[in-house]
């Protein structure tokens, strides 16, 4: 039976199908006419791959759209954001922060709209976070504390760490509780020698309590979640007897604790009845009992575990020398504390940094920069320029893919409404973009002519503000037309790549059917060239037999073959 080169089932790939379609088919027949079976079958199926060589088409001239659309939406985009640069400029009326010391203080405008002067005088010291280290140096297995108990006390938030555990106690176990506690600050190991010392530093700056020490922790009232918690000790009176052992104590709320000191005057009931009550906990302390036998009372919500611990033996564990500090400084001879350097919620629209110490003083400006308009102004023209070669890229005699698509259309109008933006106040010096410097050429670019811009007064920069508007109106409004076009969510050309998509997958499932009707078409035609084949070589075979016993009664009856040289 006859043989043929197979194609394979249809596939989504195009070069994989436009590949199958250029394979040769081969059928190897057993009778004379073999080959021209052959070119039946080729013909059949050169036929039924028409249709998929018409898809693949259609898939190719979409890919080359696609990939044409895509290729202008960044500059599209580009040129939109210039647009609306543009428009916020001239909203803050190109306001630049400016500082006579730059060493001293950095200054940058961050929303201001009107132009100011400030002084900073007697910036007496700046922001820096607390640190302190460990009081003495420890060996690698030494124990940090006496009862495994350690409080980290860090502005009014207290931490309490249990090294109890196997291998804990030690400066390696202290400091990887502190830092896995995330309790707002880094702790560190310094090595000295055989020596270890602990570093604990606070993670923002401004001047806070940085406190570390051992304790042995006596519970004064455990919580049992009714909504009433009582002491577990009574007291003689509530002006005199302590109730703590070094007026350290600890209240914890729910997941919250609050460090309670009492000073000596206080460590008594009635002052810590004021201290929780001063907490702001959200629990309520009183002295209840009867002279004699008084206790602390606290009501708290209901469900709520509560817990009082006085912290007997403190012993600090680091320093007291480095408790962070504020920034001090004065603006137009006001005093100002922030805890942080980078000061931005004293001058509206301004953000400053604080560099070094000084009397001063020091002048923080805003006024108009035109250099910012002119930069602004120079890189649109450029970002047009560039759309503009790919918009005419697609248009005219040697247009590429895009030739009379309607979004390219829509790009030029935007494109001309801009250079042809007009602004009709009579009073205004400045009325479109060539009074700013900007002109066209012969290709249908712009120009940017900076010295013309440079000969523009005070008066007219302050008429180009007002001809550029801001987001919503003047030349600013117009970026809205180019972000219609190229918003990535929600643009045209997104969109219409979207519909690219869309359209390519269907158009795979058609080329993949089409591509099984070839193969359909392929197998039935071998199938008949296959049958057809083997009839002639059979006729052949019986041709062959007859003529070979007319030869051989021309042999028996005239001893020769008759017909052969004439004879």
């Amino acid at each position: 039976m006859g043989t043929t080169g197979t194609v394979p089932p249809g596939s989504n790939n195009s070069a994989a199908s436009a590949s199958n379609l250029s394979s040769p088919l081969y059928f190897t027949g057993i009778s004379s006419f073999s080959s021209d079976f052959q070119s039946i079958i080729q013909r059949a199926v050169q036929i039924a791959e028409l249709p998929v060589q018409s898809l693949e088409n259609q898939q190719a001239t979409i890919n080359s759209q696609e990939q044409a659309l895509t290729a202008l939406e960044p500059t599209v985009s580009a040129l939109g954001a210039d647009v609306a640069n543009l428009g916020m400029l001239a909203s803050t009326q190109g306001l630049a922060a400016s500082s006579s010391d730059t060493k001293t203080i950095s200054v940058v405008n961050t929303g201001a709209t009107s132009h100011a002067s400030y002084k900073v005088t007697n910036i007496t010291s700046l922001a820096s976070a607390a640190s302190e280290t460990s009081l003495q140096g420890y060996s690698p297995a030494q124990a940090i504390s006496a009862s495994g108990i350690v409080n980290l006390l860090i502005g009014t938030k207290a931490y309490q760490f249990d090294l109890g555990g196997a291998g804990q106690n030690n400066i390696a176990g202290l400091e990887q509780a502190i830092n896995n506690a995330h309790a707002g600050a880094t702790a560190t190991i310094l090595t000295a020698g055989p020596s270890q010392y602990l570093v604990v530093t606070a993670n923002s700056t401004g001047a806070t309590t940085l406190q570390m020490k051992s304790v042995t922790p006596v519970d004064l009232i455990t919580g049992s979640e009714t909504g009433t918690e009582t002491s577990l000790r009574v007291y003689a009176d509530a002006d005199t007897t302590p109730v703590s052992n070094a007026g350290e104590l600890q209240l914890q709320v729910g997941s919250n604790a609050f460090a309670i000191n009492l000073a000596n005057g206080d460590n008594n009931l009635n002052g810590l009845v004021q201290a929780i009550n001063n907490a702001n906990a959200g629990v309520t302390a009183s002295v209840q009992g009867n002279p004699g036998a008084l206790f602390l009372s606290l009501s708290t919500p209901a469900k709520t575990n509560v817990q009082l611990t006085d912290f007997q033996n403190p012993t600090d564990l680091i320093s007291n020398t480095n408790q962070g500090s504020d920034a001090s400084f004065s603006l137009n001879g006001i005093a100002i504390q922030e805890s942080t350097n980078n000061i931005s919620d004293v001058i509206p629209g301004v953000s400053f940094t604080l560099l070094n110490k000084s009397a001063g003083p020091v002048t923080l400006s805003l006024a108009t920069d035109p250099s910012q308009l002119g930069s602004a102004l120079q890189t649109m023209v450029t970002d047009y320029n560039a759309l503009v070669s790919q918009v005419q890229a697609q248009q005219g005699q040697h247009a590429g893919p895009l030739q009379g698509n309607l979004i390219v259309e829509q790009i030029s109008s935007a494109m001309q409404d801009l250079v042809t933006f007009w602004n009709p106040v009579n009073s205004s010096s400045i009325h479109s973009l060539s009074d700013l410097g900007i002109t066209f050429n012969y290709k249908g670019q712009l120009n940017f002519d900076q010295n013309t811009f440079n000969a523009l007064s005070d008066a007219q920069i302050s008429d180009a503000f007002k001809f550029l508007g801001s987001s919503t109106s003047g030349l600013g409004a117009l970026a809205n037309n180019f972000t219609q076009l190229s918003d990535p969510i929600t643009g045209i050309i997104e969109t219409q790549v979207n519909g690219y998509e869309s359209q390519k997958t269907e158009l795979s499932n058609q080329i993949t059917t089409a591509q099984a009707r070839v193969n359909q078409v392929q197998q039935s035609s071998t199938a008949q060239m296959q049958i057809a084949d083997a009839l002639v070589a059979q006729l052949e075979q019986q041709q062959n037999t007859v003529n070979a016993s007319i030869s051989s009664l021309n042999y028996v009856l005239y001893g020769r073959q008759l017909g052969l040289n004439g004879l």
